[in-house]
């Protein structure tokens, strides 16, 4: 995650505004917005390193419920039809990766504690992506974690030299131009429906994977398609 931080941080600095006063506003949201980005990645991976793949992105996966329980705490309104489509579609996700075992409750505690500073970067940065756009906070955020990531990046600084395209495709677009379409939508879509639609991510996952890997599909996974696919849908339908 290093090289991607680093990698997404120059890209974007090609494109952002830098005059000093801009850049100052950009870095001191970034000061918060980065280092629970590094923390979300750090911790994820050990997560799945200690269970598996499944387990870590299902445990991540469970950030909305976790925005939900903030805004609930701090008295802001959730509507019930939110709250079902949260619920349904982490059900969903959960039937869809086959998390059938759990080897390590500290990967599990590694796993929500990802998905806590997804929930808290999110509620940070929704006004902020309104008032700077989502170009602006993804570098503020990336920026400032490749800082908090930096030791691993010189130590995998050969790497990136050797594998220029790779780096570029990784850092650029995958970190980069995710991160940036992400901030637009939290930008135009409440942050609880912009999570119910990114359930689709690990439903994208697994298809590609029956697709391109012939990897089979069981009735399980098959009902937790159905049900990310739906959630998905139906929270277009009701956010335009």
């Amino acid at each position: 995650m290093g090289v991607r931080t680093f990698v997404g941080a120059m890209v974007l600095l090609l494109f952002i505004d830098k005059r000093i006063d801009n850049f100052r506003r950009l870095i001191k949201h970034g000061l918060i917005l980065g280092p629970l980005l590094a923390i979300h990645w750090v911790a994820m991976f050990e997560s799945i390193n200690l269970n598996s793949v499944a387990v870590g992105i299902g445990l991540v996966f469970t950030y909305p419920l976790f925005i939900i329980l903030l805004k609930l705490f701090t008295r802001k309104f959730i509507s019930r039809m939110q709250i079902l489509l949260v619920v349904v579609g982490f059900f969903g996700v959960y039937l869809l990766l086959d998390v059938d075992q759990i080897s390590s409750s500290l990967g599990v505690l590694y796993g929500l504690s990802s998905a806590l500073m997804v929930a808290l970067l999110i509620i940070y940065g929704e006004p902020v992506s309104k008032k700077l756009g989502g170009l602006n906070v993804a570098f503020s955020q990336v920026f400032i974690a490749a800082l908090c990531l930096s030791p691993f990046t010189f130590k995998n600084f050969g790497w990136i030299t050797n594998n220029i395209l790779i780096s570029l495709f990784l850092g650029g677009v995958l970190t980069g131009l995710g991160l940036v379409i992400y901030w637009y939508s939290v930008k135009v879509l409440n942050p609880l429906a912009v999570g119910t639609i990114g359930y689709t991510e690990p439903m994208m996952g697994v298809l590609l994977g029956a697709l391109l890997l012939n990897e089979s599909l069981s009735v399980s996974q098959l009902l937790g398609f159905g049900l990310v696919l739906c959630v998905g849908i139906i929270q277009v339908l009701i956010s335009e």
